[in-house]
């Protein structure tokens, strides 16, 4: 029986994302900066106590959402199995879960990539599944057009050995 097949992801994309929330963070305490100065500027001290401990709240959430980020993405692994693909996630707080998805009830299988994903060679591969009609994505997926082609191949090998069976 072949083994699994681990599907590669770029931590380029989890990378961008921290980097994306850092300069969001930036913005918004530039802007907090501004309206406390404004609103506070009448005072002896003109707020300055109050922008510092806005920089520090806003650092603190960008480090904590950044830990998260980074928690999350290294607890989702994706597999190929010979007969279905296998989703590992986070449960809760400290637990993990596993998610079989069987070739057969895959309805399609699509990629996207965004602006940085095609420069840095990323992008996300999204199934539809039948029956549930639920979507899987799975995000930051290393050079996803080579990691498509695999999926169907399994998919493919796997339709050829269910008619297989069925004609013999």
């Amino acid at each position: 029986m072949e083994s699994t097949t681990p599907i590669r992801r770029s931590t380029n994309g989890m990378n961008i994302q921290i980097l994306l929330s850092a300069v969001v963070a930036i913005l918004i305490g530039l802007l907090a900066s501004w309206f406390l100065g404004r609103i506070l500027g009448w005072t002896s001290g003109g707020g300055v106590t109050a922008e510092r401990w806005a920089w520090i709240a806003i650092g603190l959430l960008w480090i904590v959402s950044s830990m998260r980020l980074w928690f999350d993405w290294r607890a989702k692994r994706y597999e190929i199995a010979p007969d279905s693909l296998i989703v590992h996630a986070k449960a809760g707080s400290f637990g993990n879960s596993q998610t079989i998805y069987r070739y057969e009830s895959i309805i399609s299988v699509r990629m996207t990539q965004g602006f940085w994903g095609e420069r840095f060679g990323y992008g996300d591969i999204r199934i539809t599944l039948s029956k549930i009609d639920h979507e899987i994505v799975m995000n930051d997926i290393e050079d996803p057009l080579h990691q498509i082609s695999e999926i169907k191949r399994r998919m493919n090998d796997q339709q050829n050995a269910a008619t297989a069976a069925y004609v013999s």
